[in-house]
C-alpha cells in the first residue's frame, strides 16, 4: 500500500471518528489524541481532572462488531453487539437536499427513549443513555438551543436497540413550499424567467425534506418562544426532522459490574446457575485476598530494598572515609610513606636533641665521631 493510499485511510478513520462524536456535542473530547501506547487505565486516570463521565468504545473481531459504554470511573460497562450502521456521510447521501447546520451542534441534542422495558438491563440501559446527555430544565430550557434529538427505540421482538440521530427544523403551516424556502433562505429568489411573481409560487419543486412531505394534524405545534427566523413564538408551526447520522442497530449481549471487568450482571447468551455464580463469587473473593497479600508482600519488599540501599550507602560513605585516612600516607608526589618509621626517626632525633642540651648545660660534649661524651674544658 502506497504512502496516498494509507494517508487516505487515515483521513477517512479520522473524518468517521469526527461524524461519530458529533452526537456528543458540545460536551465531547473533539481534539483527543491517542497513540497505540496508551491503555484503558491512562484515559481512566484523565477522566476525573477532564469530567469525563462516559467512554465510547468501539471494537472489531472476526465475528462482529461491538459498541461500549462506560461509566467513569468504576463502571458499569455495556457491551452492544452492531448489526448495521450508518455513517453521517452515507446517510447524507440518500437525501435530496441533506440539512446539517453547525449551529445545531453548539447545545446538546433532546433524549427520547421509547418501549424501554422494566427488567433489570433495560432499566440500566435506560440510565446509561440518559445520563450520556446533559438533563433539560423544561421551565428553563430556550426553544431555539432545541436543534437535535437522539432517539433510542426498543424493539422487543428482536431484543434490538434502534439508533438514530436528526435535526430538527420548524417551519410556518399553511405555506407554499417556494414561500417557505424563500422564508427561509438569506438571499433574493431568481425571478429572470419569470413575467409575475406568482409564476415563481406556481412553479412545482421537489425540495422536500425527510418529514416535510406530510402536514399531518400531529406534526404541527404552537411555539412559545421564538424558534428561528421563521418561526415566531404564539404561531403554528410544522416540526420537520432530518436524520443526520450515525444510524445503529445494536443489541445488548452483556453487562459488566467494572470498568470492561467486573462481576458480569446480564449476558445475552450465556446463562449460569446460582451455584456456579456462587462459585465464581468465591472465586472473586479468593483473587481479591490473594491481590492483597501481594501487595503488602510488594511494600514490604519496597521498604526492604530500601533500607539495603540506606545501609549500602553508609558501607560506601564509611569506605570512602578510611580511603581518605589512608591517602594521607602519601606524599606530594604519590610515593608511599613509611609514617611508622618516620615516626621512630623523628622520636630518636629528638632523644638525641634533648640529651645534647643536657649534656650542654651540664659541661659535658657529645662527640659525634667517638660516640663518647667529653667533658667540656672551661674557656672553650
Amino acid at each position: 500500500m502506497g504512502t496516498r493510499a494509507r494517508r487516505a485511510r487515515r483521513n477517512a478513520r479520522t473524518d468517521e471518528r469526527r461524524r461519530a462524536t458529533q452526537v456528543m456535542e458540545p460536551h465531547t473530547a473533539r481534539n483527543l489524541k491517542e497513540s497505540k501506547s496508551n491503555k484503558l487505565k491512562d484515559f481512566v486516570q484523565v477522566s476525573g481532572p477532564l469530567g469525563i463521565s462516559h467512554f465510547l468504545m468501539l471494537s472489531s473481531s472476526d465475528a462482529s462488531k461491538y459498541f461500549k459504554i462506560c461509566r467513569t470511573p468504576r463502571g458499569p460497562t455495556l457491551t452492544f453487539k452492531i448489526h448495521s450502521f450508518s455513517l453521517s456521510n452515507e446517510v447524507a447521501a440518500t437525501q435530496k437536499n441533506p440539512r446539517n447546520p453547525a449551529k445545531a451542534f453548539l447545545s446538546p441534542p433532546l433524549v427520547i427513549l421509547n418501549n424501554f422495558g422494566d427488567e433489570a438491563h433495560q432499566k440500566l440501559a435506560t440510565i446509561t443513555f440518559q445520563n450520556m446527555f446533559p438533563p433539560i430544565n423544561v421551565r428553563k430550557v430556550k426553544l431555539s438551543t432545541c436543534q437535535r434529538a437522539v432517539l433510542v427505540d426498543y424493539d422487543a421482538k428482536t431484543k434490538r436497540f434502534q439508533f438514530r440521530h436528526y435535526s430538527i427544523n420548524a417551519a410556518p403551516v399553511g405555506a407554499n413550499k417556494k414561500l417557505k424556502k424563500l422564508l427561509q433562505s438569506r438571499n433574493a429568489p431568481d425571478l429572470g424567467d419569470t413575467q409575475d411573481v406568482s409564476e415563481f409560487f406556481d412553479k412545482r419543486v421537489g425540495d422536500a425534506s425527510d418529514s416535510e412531505g406530510s402536514d399531518d394534524e400531529s406534526r404541527r405545534v404552537h411555539l412559545t418562544q421564538d424558534f428561528n427566523r421563521v418561526a415566531h413564538a404564539d404561531s403554528t408551526s410544522k416540526i420537520i426532522l432530518n436524520e443526520i447520522g450515525p444510524r445503529m442497530e445494536l443489541e445488548l449481549v452483556k453487562v459488566e459490574e467494572g470498568m470492561c471487568d467486573g462481576r458480569v450482571l446480564y449476558h445475552a447468551y450465556v446463562k449460569k446457575t446460582a451455584e456456579e455464580v456462587k462459585t465464581l463469587e468465591q472465586k472473586k473473593v479468593e483473587r481479591e485476598k490473594l491481590r492483597k497479600r501481594r501487595r503488602v508482600e510488594q511494600e514490604a519488599n519496597v521498604k526492604r530494598k530500601a533500607r539495603e540501599k540506606e545501609i549500602k550507602a553508609d558501607a560506601e560513605r564509611a569506605r570512602q572515609g578510611k580511603s581518605k585516612k589512608k591517602s594521607s600516607a602519601v606524599d606530594e608526589f604519590g610515593n608511599v610513606r613509611d609514617v611508622e618509621g618516620e615516626a621512630e626517626d623523628d622520636a630518636k632525633w629528638a632523644a638525641a636533641f634533648e640529651r645534647e642540651e643536657k649534656e650542654w648545660r651540664e659541661g659535658d660534649v657529645y662527640d659525634e665521631r667517638s660516640g663518647k661524651t667529653k667533658r667540656k674544658r672551661h674557656g672553650d
